[in-house]
């Protein structure tokens, strides 16, 4: 799994916000100083994912800075991440990654999650402007969540010394 103080691996991909469906990639965030919170999930309705997309969701501080944006990366098609974002009101971009390759490039990619192959685990990583990772986590087992107190930290820092490393092995 990707560290702090590592550099994130860039990405675009295909995926859906605010009702529609299109690319997204890191860079495009972090290249106007934003930091971006990563959320790797394995699959839209999956009772845990849903659980942590609520929270996220319900956790104001998020959508109140203005520098920072909560993107979704999931072995679902954009399509499923549409309908999944207007069910439970979700704002955040969720994209594809079907292949699976970006999941791969952050060390989440799992064998096997509940009998599906080459998936992403939960995860959760925090990056700032300089494409430097600042918070890293994932689950070890499917219903454990972040600690969105040390997430908050995470992406209200702006230097190395409060970068915060909650990183496990997964399950």
């Amino acid at each position: 799994m990707i560290r702090i103080g590592q550099e994130a691996p860039d990405f675009t991909l295909p995926g859906a916000a605010a009702g529609t469906i299109e690319t997204h990639g890191l860079s495009e965030y972090t290249d106007r100083g934003w930091a971006v919170v990563l959320v790797f999930y394995p699959f839209d309705f999956h009772p845990a994912c849903t659980d942590q997309w609520c929270s996220l969701r319900d956790a104001d501080w998020l959508t109140l800075l203005d520098d920072v944006v909560v993107l979704g990366v999931g072995s679902d098609a954009a399509y499923a991440h549409h309908e999944y974002a207007d069910k439970h009101n979700i704002q955040f971009p969720l994209l594809s990654d079907t292949d699976g390759q970006v999941s791969q490039a952050y060390g989440v990619l799992t064998e096997e999650f509940e009998n599906h192959r080459d998936v992403p685990r939960r995860g959760t990583f925090v990056v700032d402007a300089d494409r430097v990772v600042q918070f890293a986590w994932s689950a070890r087992s499917a219903d454990e969540q972040p600690d969105l107190d040390a997430l908050r930290k995470a992406t209200n820092c702006r230097d190395d010394e409060c970068a915060i490393d909650e990183s496990e092995e997964s399950v």
